[in-house]
């Protein structure tokens, strides 16, 4: 452990994200979701990065390409207008009902008021496109498969690569840190990968020097967790990764740190509990799954992210989105409540709560 201590006592993750401007266009920050300590390390580093590096380029999973405009006079108007932030997130993806995500318009809202150069305010990239349920369920096989070939990874590296590296820029995006993996594949069912690549990964792949991954360390799913999600197990038990390293080093520091996967003292460090060591039977090393890891706060502090209250607040709204949920579905939702228990947020924040509920062991 003290060799570990020694190679992060300086090590502050916010430098650390900004020094990796210095070498890449592209830097991947992802994260587990509903995480609040995570969206505050994000929103917090968005003027860090701007101050220090002066990167205006910010862009996240959680919002659709085609509301762009609506998102630039958002953070460029005079005013905040919370109620077109809120609608650019609902039509982006209805159930994403979250306050912590809400507030990164408006720190970028807030940046944009003292930036008098209109070339040097700050953009925020919406890299998605719209989730519609009556689509990706849809039992037309045709529209079923033409709506995954729109998806978010396919999307977020054309948006990229014309707006940001084309242009000779740089840009900070926050998304699932499964979209974020770059070197590292997933296992999909049995032995078999996901082949047709993640978000992070397309842009590696053309863009190799140009593209770094940090993922926000977080607890793993278990090594069967797909069977037993196929099986709908209610014991799905979420592990320390890296054999509770990080967590370890937490406990001693008790302060966030950040390093570099390719450190000689982690670059070997194994995980063999988790899902994505499901296909190595002698684990997968930290060097390859990412470039860099940030760890927080203990695991047994993480809290979820708040619900937004005024999320849906008239029958025009309802309508919106009971219009692209399955007929079924939108047939029993008369009302905001009926809305709010079909979404029903405080499932995924209790579930943030056990997936960090994990019994220390040092």
């Amino acid at each position: 452990m003290q060799t570990y201590l020694q190679h992060i006592a300086t090590s502050d993750p916010f430098k650390y994200v900004a020094d990796k401007f210095d070498n890449h266009s592209v830097v991947f920050l992802g994260e587990l979701h509903k995480r609040k300590k995570d969206l505050e390390f994000f929103r917090d580093l968005i003027p860090y990065l701007y101050q220090t590096k002066g990167i205006n380029l910010i862009g996240w999973e959680f919002g659709a390409a085609e509301y762009q405009k609506d998102a630039d006079s958002v953070v460029t108007a005079s005013e905040f207008d919370r109620k077109k932030a809120i609608a650019i997130m609902r039509n982006s993806n209805y159930y994403w009902c979250y306050e912590e995500y809400l507030d990164i318009f408006k720190t970028i809202w807030q940046l944009n008021k003292n930036i008098l150069q209109a070339d040097e305010k700050i953009k925020f990239l919406q890299l998605n496109k719209p989730y519609i349920p009556k689509r990706w369920n849809s039992p037309n096989q045709n529209i079923r498969l033409e709506e995954r070939k729109k998806s978010f990874d396919n999307i977020l590296p054309e948006i990229v690569e014309k707006e940001v590296i084309q242009k000779n820029k740089k840009i900070l995006i926050y998304c699932g840190w499964q979209h974020s993996l770059t070197k590292f594949q997933t296992p999909k069912f049995f032995f078999l990968k996901e082949k047709e690549g993640r978000a992070g990964e397309r842009l590696f792949n053309k863009y190799p020097e140009k593209v770094c991954q940090l993922w926000l360390i977080a607890p793993f799913p278990p090594r069967w967790w797909l069977y037993k999600d196929l099986m709908n197990s209610k014991d799905i038990k979420y592990v320390y990764p890296f054999e509770a390293v990080f967590n370890q080093l937490y406990d001693t520091l008790k302060r966030p740190f950040a390093l570099d996967a390719s450190n000689t003292a982690f670059a070997n460090l194994k995980d063999h509990n988790s899902f994505y060591a499901f296909d190595k039977f002698n684990g997968i090393k930290l060097k390859d799954f990412c470039d860099g890891a940030i760890m927080l706060a203990s695991f047994d502090k993480m809290q979820p992210v708040n619900t937004i209250p005024d999320w849906v607040t008239n029958q025009k709204e309802l309508d919106e989105v009971k219009s692209i949920l399955p007929d079924e579905d939108a047939k029993h939702i008369k009302t905001i409540k009926d809305l709010t228990d079909y979404i029903n947020p405080t499932i995924n924040q209790k579930e943030i709560i056990e997936f960090h509920n994990i019994k220390k062991f040092w």
